[in-house]
């Protein structure tokens, strides 16, 4: 399952900004997931919530919306 390598490198990448931000942890992670992309959607929200344990991303809510082509984009990140 690729979608689990995925998240870890997204959370990976959440880490980042959250420490230029001087955060505790990450709220919300928002991600624009191409329909050519390859990424099973429902598989990256099933597996964030195990990648994303004993992370500053535990509990995290991770939202997507599909669009064109094959891209997946990192849209917003909210952090505290």
């Amino acid at each position: 399952m690729h979608e689990a390598r995925l998240c870890l490198s997204l959370i990976r990448l959440a880490e980042e900004v959250l420490a230029r931000e001087g955060g505790r942890s990450i709220l919300r992670v928002e991600l624009e997931v191409g329909e050519l992309s390859g990424v099973a959607p429902e598989a990256l929200a099933a597996a964030f919530p195990i990648c994303a344990h004993g992370t500053p991303a535990q509990g995290a809510a991770l939202n997507w919306r599909a669009a064109p082509g094959r891209g997946l984009m990192l849209r917003a990140l909210e952090v505290e």
